[in-house]
């Protein structure tokens, strides 16, 4: 028999969904530009940015993300820079003549070169959008003095389909979307103007990891992990985010980042779907203690206000018969005596998008501790889960 599951409940933000993109204008040729070949070098725009792949200080709550997690399909041309005014209206695309990609095991460089659109150069004050591996773009919709910002963010194109499977690869990408506005710029010729700040990228999904910890005595793994409920379809971009201070506030947990949900017809689907998670490694520590790793990439879900239509985590142990029913576990605050009402939206949590959700399940004393780890400015409960 397995004992009860006690829970420490967190939720983590990946912080590798934080993807700086460092962006030098000028005219002149750097050493990353040398190759390119530009038809009209009168006001060249050159844009460099890596993606990281590690992690800050263990300290300030940040997690390592996997490769295809921080990876953007230059090579394929499935990004799009974009130029709007102050006041969000269209004012050109940015369309590089060539790019450099350079891969380490832990960093992508990309450096991109081109003519600054002639209509952004009277522009002192501008904001710059940056979407990427988003599954179409509205090129031809795009109209400059028109189209808006929030055209972009709310369109149809700018929609993307769950993932069939949890692998991601050069087929099954995240999309990014990120915004800054700079001002009292001045581009000109044969002159470089740096613009120091980072364009911040969110990913359009939720990252969550299921772990099993345990040991040769009490020796378990998981069967199967699923995500009960889920939506098929979520927007690329955030809602509402039209600058880099709607979402950007210097790593505050409690401050940083969307907080609202950008759902498809602003619900969740009707229909109850299950989907497995993907198994991802195991391993072993210096004290024998085993661990495996199962992950799944969600679209935004709101759990709060949803009825008994939330969505829930289920795991079924090797050591569990068919007949017996799965583990669940919620996306939920649990009180000090171990208990949650899963009807009620004080205590339930929304599944957003660039978020990490991690619920680490060690088996101990044959019991269950389930401890679900969140970082500092946020709730850290314990509870048991019978």
């Amino acid at each position: 028999m397995i004992g009860g599951m006690r829970m420490k409940n967190v939720v983590r933000y990946i912080v590798t969904g934080i993807l700086t993109l460092f962006v030098l204008w000028g005219t002149s040729c750097s050493h990353d530009t040398e190759n390119f070949s530009l038809s009209d070098r009168g006001t060249a725009l050159s844009i460099g940015f890596r993606l990281p792949i590690r992690s800050l200080e263990t300290d300030e709550g940040y997690e390592v993300g996997e490769t295809y997690e921080n990876y953007i399909d230059v090579e394929n041309s499935n990004y799009r820079i974009y130029f709007f005014t102050s006041d969000n209206k269209f004012i050109a695309r940015f369309e590089p003549d060539g790019f450099v990609v350079t891969k380490g095991n832990d960093y992508r460089d990309y450096s991109v070169l081109g003519k600054a659109p002639t209509s952004l150069v009277y522009h002192k004050n501008f904001k710059m959008v940056v979407l990427a591996n988003w599954p179409q773009y509205g090129d031809d919709t795009m109209k400059a003095g028109e189209t808006l910002l929030a055209d972009v963010c709310d369109a149809e194109w700018g929609q993307f389909g769950s993932f069939s499977s949890f692998e991601l690869g050069p087929e099954r990408l995240v999309p990014f979307y990120g915004v800054h506005e700079y001002n009292n710029m001045e581009f000109k010729v044969g002159e470089v103007t740096l613009l120091p700040e980072p364009v911040t990228l969110l990913r359009a999904v939720a990252k969550v990891e299921v772990i099993l910890k345990t040991d040769e005595h009490f020796d378990l793994s998981f069967s199967e992990v699923k995500i009960h409920r889920y939506n098929k379809k979520g927007y690329c971009a955030p809602k509402d985010v039209f600058s880099q201070d709607d979402y950007d506030h210097s790593g505050e947990w409690n401050s940083d980042y969307v907080s609202g949900l950008h759902l498809v017809e602003d619900a969740n689907d009707v229909e109850e779907k299950i989907q497995d998670f993907r198994f991802a490694s195991q391993w072993m520590d210096a004290g024998g203690n085993k661990y495996e790793k199962w992950i799944a990439y969600l679209s935004e879900y709101r759990n709060i206000d949803a009825g008994d239509k939330y969505s829930c985590i289920e795991v079924r142990f090797d050591a569990q018969t068919d007949e017996d029913e799965p583990h669940r576990v919620y996306f939920a605050n649990y009180d000090e005596s171990g208990k949650t009402d899963s009807n009620d939206n004080a205590r339930r949590f929304n599944i957003a998008r660039n978020n990490l959700y991690r619920f680490t399940i060690t088996v101990r004393d044959s019991r269950l501790m389930v401890n679900v780890q969140e970082w500092k400015y946020a709730y850290d409960n314990e509870y048991t889960f019978d």
